[in-house]
């Protein structure tokens, strides 16, 4: 991404509205490089084509008042907290539409900047020293990519586990137990403290590159982004 990166917010931490937003962008956006940040407080995000029963504790759910939303594009089901910052990069597909690689290294990077030990793992995973930090998912339309990911800052590891139902056939040990071993907090891991504002200030800086562009989205496209949600 060499030119200019238009930067985004939502402004709100409802998941509908954030992934209405989102998919805004995406569909009506459509020349330049696009960079939102954004926060959904306490929600299950499932993949387009998953069961939303057979990915959520829905006793656990509904005690804990956690919004469940479906998002457009494929991959498993992730929680979001306010310990959580979410990233979504828009831009135009070309020819190596189909690498999450193209994505997942710069986070990577990112991550690298702090000081830790980030690798991209299998298709869509970022780890720091074995345990994943980041989901991420993409979906491609009209020649426009949207590729967006999880990053767990802080987030509440007995409240991930305790969400989703994890597929037994993947852990022998207790399922939730096992989650929460699998799964790690980019805070732990960096060798000097922050707090998830300056994370977030940070990332910003980082993907800047040769010139972020601080954008907003007009009424009109923001009572569009409403009446989509």
């Amino acid at each position: 991404m060499n030119h200019p990166v238009f930067y985004l917010e939502t402004g709100s931490q409802n998941p509908y509205y954030n992934l209405a937003f989102e998919e805004f962008v995406l569909t009506h956006r459509v020349e330049g490089d696009y960079l939102i940040l954004w926060q959904n407080d306490n929600t299950i995000v499932i993949g387009q084509n998953q069961n939303a029963e057979e990915e959520i504790n829905r006793s656990f759910v509904e005690a804990h008042q956690i919004h469940v939303v479906r998002r457009s594009t494929g991959g498993g089901a992730v929680y979001h907290d306010l310990g959580n910052l979410n990233y979504s990069f828009i831009t135009d597909a070309g020819e190596d539409k189909l690498t999450f690689k193209r994505f997942t290294g710069p986070i990577v990077e990112a991550l690298k900047g702090l000081g830790l030990d980030a690798e991209a793992s299998g298709r869509n995973d970022i780890l720091v020293e074995g345990r994943k930090v980041s989901g991420t998912a993409q979906r491609v339309s009209h020649g426009r990519i949207l590729h967006h990911g999880t990053l767990l800052f802080d987030s509440d590891p007995s409240a991930v586990a305790g969400a989703l139902n994890v597929d037994p056939t993947k852990f022998q040990s207790k399922a939730s137990k096992s989650v929460r071993s699998r799964i790690g907090n980019i805070r732990e891991f960096l060798p000097k403290d922050m707090d998830l504002p300056a994370f977030w200030e940070y990332l910003k800086r980082f993907f800047a590159g040769s010139g972020i562009v601080n954008d907003s989205l007009s009424a009109e496209e923001l009572a569009a982004v409403e009446k989509l949600k």
